[in-house]
Parts: C-alpha cells; structure tokens; sequence
C-alpha cells in the first residue's frame, strides 16, 4: 500500500510538471516568475514560445485542478518527507489557480507578455546548446513566436493599471534596444543572416505592441481586482498566520530597529540624523567607480566565509557571473538582482546583475544608484549570493527530491536572502558601526514593505502613510508613491522577507540547541523551500525518537 502511494505520488508529480514545462516553458525556466515552479524539463522546449490564450490558459487551469483533486484523495503517506511533498505540490497548484484565476495578470499586465518575449528570447540564445546551427534555430523560433504572443497580448489585455502601463511603455523601449544588441552581436557571426532579420521583425511587433497600449490607455489601480493577501498566505505560501499577527510582527520589527538605529547613531554622531551619516559613508575598501570589481572581491570573501563555517560543499556550486543588468530587465529589476540557472549543466551560468549605468553620468538616478551599490555592497552580496539566493539555489537544484527540486517559495526564498544578511553580523563579519548603521536603514526597509503590505490589505494605513514609511527610509516622495502603487498591484511579496526571516529566527531560537549551528543550516536549506509550519515538522520529526536513524543520516 505504501508503495503503491509512493507511486501515485511520483506519477501526479510527474504529469503536473511536464504540463508546465510543455504550456509555459520560458516561465518554468526563468526565476522572474514566482508562481510557477522551476520545471528543468522546461529545457527541452527552449524552441517553443508560451501560450497565453484564453484556450490554453483554461486547459492549464483544468488539469491543474483535476491533479489537484487527485492529490486531495489520496491517503496521507505514512513517510512524513512524502507527506510533505504531498502538501508542497498543493499549496503549488493551488498557487498557480491564484494566479491564472483570479490575479489573472494576463488580462491587465503587458510587463508580463513582455518579460516573457525577452526572457525566452534570451534563453534560446544562451542556454547550453550542442552547436550554433541549434542555437541559431531555436532563437529564431522564439523571435518568431515573440510576435504571435505579442498579437495574444493585444487580444488578452482589458484594463491597464497605470503603474504596468508606464513600465510597459518603458520596457517596450528597452527590449527593442536589445533586440538591436543582438542584431549587432550576430553581425559578424557566419550563416546568421536569417537571424538577424527575424530580429527586425521582432522589433516591428514590439513598436505594434506598443501602440497598441498607448490606444488601449492606462486604467487606475482599482480596476483591477485584488486577490487577498490572507488567501494567498494560506494557500499558496503556506502560512497559517493571520494578517493582523503579520501586521503586528511588522511594527514590532519597525520598532526595534528604529530603537536601534538611534543607538548607533549616538555612538557614531549624536549630532547628525542617522539618514545624513548614511549619506556620508563610504566602505574603506573599493572604489564607487568600480563596482564590479568591488562586488567580485566582496562575492569571492563571502564564499570563503561560507565554507569557513560549513554552509557550503566546494562541490555544490556553481560561479556566480558578475555582469551589467540585460537592458530588458533594467526597468522591471532591482540595481542589485540574482538570476539562477535552470538545472546543474556546469555551461549554465548563475548571474549577479548591477544595474550600475554610465559610470560618468551625472543624472540624480544614477548618481543616487551608485552610491547605495557602493553603500550596501557587503549586505547585498550576502543577499544575492552568499549565503542567499545564489547558496539556496546551489542546493535546490541539486536535490534529489524531484518535488523540492523543483519548487521554490517567495516565503522561503526571500525570508532566507534576508536572514543571510543578518549572518554577517552574528558571525562578526561585519562589525563597524558605520556598516551596522546601513545594515539597520536595510532593516527599517524591509519592515517598512511589510507594514505597507499588511497594512494596505488590512485598511490600517493610508497610501500616504504608506508612501511616507518609505521617505522615511531614504527614498524621494515621487518614487515612493510609486513604490506603493506598484505594492498594491503585487500584494502579498513584500511581507515575504521579514515574516519569512521572523519565522526562519523561530526555527532557529527552537532547534538551533538541538542541532547546532551548521547542522541546523543545512538540514534547513537541504529540505527545500517548505512552508514553515513543515520544515518544523520535518525537523521534528527527524530529531524524535523515531527519526535518529533518518538525522544520523543527514
């Protein structure tokens, strides 16, 4: 009997992933879209271009539920690691039929036809290939597929919010710049000619495209209907938590690190605001006009750091490529951002993007950008590589559960990247008082978003307060507002980093005398990205009386 749902298990596993790989294979392939899981069969259609119509989407949607129902029926494994991914594909389908369903961004959000037209255009150019005259071919169906899907966006979109509209506006923009770049790059490659003028009929559809949003206008925020944040927490993330608790976990970290920040302002100067001696650091080391070399150093330091204290196999990972943001990422990402690869193909690449600009410019934006790169250099590392996104990643991918492999959690994923920056100060990596100061201003900020994120949902505050939360942490008025309106429009990530930290520290205060430092690290990274209601039990159980077998092993 065990065996037999064992079995079941593996097979409803099995065809869920290879319906996503088939229907949304530049998705399943890319980490820019956290509602679907990183399917590495996905790899096999590095030709094939998603489908977004209302057809498609609605057969996706079916067999996603009738999967779904059968996993709802059948008997609880008595293992409890598959029970476990029994209840992690739920909460991923369930996640997935929020999306499609009810956020339903394919009817209101151009930035998403667009990311994947880019993204997929990308991917068949630079996944690992046998030869060129593959790579050749499955690029130009992907940029012949990029009008197609383009054509369905104009069909699909109904209201606009005004925030996906003008980053649309300006996405467009940037993804015809890189199909320019890519036109250049292929000028002096052989047998390349046929290529180069799929390029320029991919740039007809995306000034189409464009068009076709300035005709269709921009529609307010309210347009579009909001999923619940409560909904989202319990099924798709896993989190029983109520949102009032997640509201007052928010204002208890906000207040903390406002308590601490005045500490560390009256040790560094009493005289100045914390915000002015913000301003006025510069790190010792580096030089702001060189921020790939300064980032290079920091990432290799860190590394070290993380096998010093048994975080990481030498094994276990592969090199993080230092590299300037795609120009069609740059108005949809952050200046600081981790992209993984799909699979453990040693020629695939893990990138570190910077969105550093023209090091002469003298524009606000760019200076402004610079200077917090430069500021925060140590803690984004942390964040993006080690021991963050790029160390979780390592491991996940390289997991011989086929279910955890697969599946990532924004919970998870974010709450670990954040609680990786506080290592550096628990370990006495870092330990000037300037350093901890700008480690604090990130704390503030990210306490700051889940305040905002709670709060919205639960009609605690205002947009104003909302946007004022955020000049209070450093960004202009304008950007604020802007920051907010886009919150909005994604509710329910931006409580992922400190809610997630809150509950990886709880973890940590319970199991941590239980298992000591590194194994208590790794068996957390070594499950997958659970809810946390499952990686205590999991824990749990390993460490009872009937799991001493299972820890000895681990």
């Amino acid at each position: 009997m065990a065996n037999e749902i064992e079995r079941e298990l593996s097979r409803i596993a099995d065809e869920y992933f290879s319906l996503l790989a088939a229907s949304f294979p530049i998705m399943c392939a890319s980490d820019e879209f956290q509602f679907l899981p990183r399917v590495q069969s996905a790899a096999q259609f590095l030709d094939r271009m998603d489908d977004l119509s209302p057809g498609a989407i609605a057969t996706a949607v079916e067999t996603v539920r009738d999967l779904q129902a059968e996993l709802k029926r059948q008997p609880a494994p008595r293992d409890f690691e598959e029970e476990i991914d029994r209840q992690l594909l739920l909460h991923n389908m369930a996640g997935i039929l929020i999306e499609l369903e009810e956020v339903r961004s394919w009817r209101h959000n151009p930035l998403l036809y667009l990311k994947i037209a880019c993204i997929g255009v990308d991917q068949a150019l630079n996944k690992p290939c046998s030869n060129q005259e593959e790579r050749f071919a499955r690029t130009a169906e992907r940029l012949h597929g990029l009008h197609r899907l383009l054509e369905e966006a104009g069909r699909n979109l109904e209201n606009i919010p005004a925030p996906y509209y003008k980053a649309a506006l300006v996405m467009s923009g940037d993804a015809t710049q890189y199909l320019e770049e890519i036109a250049r790059d292929l000028h002096s490659e052989r047998n390349s000619t046929g290529l180069h003028l799929s390029c320029k009929e991919a740039q007809e559809s995306l000034s189409t495209f464009a068009e076709q949003l300035r005709v269709i206008g921009p529609a307010s925020a309210e347009s579009v209907t909001d999923v619940s944040v409560e909904k989202l927490l319990k099924r798709h993330y896993g989190c029983p938590r109520p949102l009032e608790e997640i509201f007052a976990i928010a204002k208890e970290e906000w207040q903390r690190d406002q308590e601490e920040m005045e500490q560390l302002r009256r040790v560094v100067n009493p005289k100045l605001e914390w915000q002015q001696l913000y301003k006025s650091y510069k790190p010792a080391e580096g030089d702001e006009a060189d921020l790939f070399g300064l980032y290079g150093s920091e990432i290799a330091s860190l590394r070290k750091f993380c096998l010093d204290v048994d975080m990481l196999a030498s094994h276990s990972d592969q090199q993080v490529v230092l590299a300037e943001t795609p120009s069609y990422l740059r108005s949809v990402r952050s200046a600081a951002s981790y992209s993984s690869p799909l699979g453990v193909d040693p020629r695939e690449r893990a990138y570190f993007y910077i969105t550093s600009g023209n090091a002469c410019s003298t524009s606000q934006l760019d200076v402004l950008r610079r200077q917090r790169l430069h500021r925060e250099y140590r803690f984004l590392s942390a964040h993006e590589t080690y021991p963050g996104h790029h160390l979780l990643d390592s491991i996940r991918r390289r997991l011989d559960n086929p279910v955890r492999r697969q599946i990532e959690s924004p919970l998870f994923y974010e709450g670990w990247a954040y609680y990786a920056e506080s290592i550096l100060i628990d370990s006495g990596y870092v330990e000037e008082t300037l350093e901890r100061l700008v480690d604090c201003k990130r704390r503030l900020w990210r306490a700051a978003r889940c305040l905002i994120d709670t709060g919205l949902a639960l009609q605690r505050i205002s947009t104003e307060e909302a946007a004022s939360l955020l000049v209070s942490v450093g960004f202009g008025a304008d950007e604020a507002m802007s920051q907010v309106e886009r919150f909005r429009l994604n509710p329910g990530y931006q409580l992922c980093y400190s809610l997630g930290k809150y509950e990886i520290l709880n973890l940590r205060q319970h199991f941590l005398p239980k298992l000591g430092w590194q194994r208590f690290h790794r068996l957390l990274l070594e499950g997958g990205e659970l809810p946390f209601h499952l990686v205590a039990w999991r824990l749990e159980n390993l460490i009872g009386s009937n799991g001493e077998e299972a820890l000895a092993k681990c």
